[in-house]
């Protein structure tokens, strides 16, 4: 079954750059019903999946950095914030208690977007992936 939240995944996948602000405008008109979930549990197995288990706090301040130059918009994103939130992603969550949820959306579909361009999937494994994400987000709905 195909969801908004998938095809703005696989949009950004295919770096459809026009799907993905059409999908997103439909999805603010529509309330992000049960899109904190899907686009949190995306952007958790993507960072996850992208870093090593020895990973340090310095590659998260490179990954950041490297995201913040590729992305229009995303030099906008507070540095240090982005830090934090991919650390919790990464297992230290108690760092992001002050984040607020549509600023924590905001920088997961940033880093969502550059996740998937390095990823470069097949068509399957991004159909792996979404059934991967959207199995997961349900057990948060």
């Amino acid at each position: 079954m195909r969801t908004d939240f998938g095809d703005l995944i696989r949009a950004m996948a295919r770096r459809d750059w026009g799907a993905v602000d059409h999908l997103l405008d439909a999805l603010e008109t529509s309330g992000w019903r049960g899109g904190y979930q899907v686009i949190g549990a995306a952007f958790a197995i993507a960072v996850n999946d992208h870093f090593s288990a020895a990973h340090s706090p310095t590659d998260v301040a490179r990954f950041v950095a490297e995201t913040r130059t590729q992305f229009p918009g995303a030099e906008s994103l507070p540095a240090p914030e982005m830090e934090v939130l991919v650390r919790a992603a990464l297992g230290e969550v108690g760092l992001i208690d002050n984040l607020s949820p549509e600023t924590a959306l905001q920088m997961q579909i940033v880093f969502l977007g550059k996740l998937l361009q390095d990823r470069d999937f097949t068509r399957t494994q991004l159909e792996e992936f979404i059934t991967d994400v959207e199995r997961t987000a349900a057990e948060y709905l």
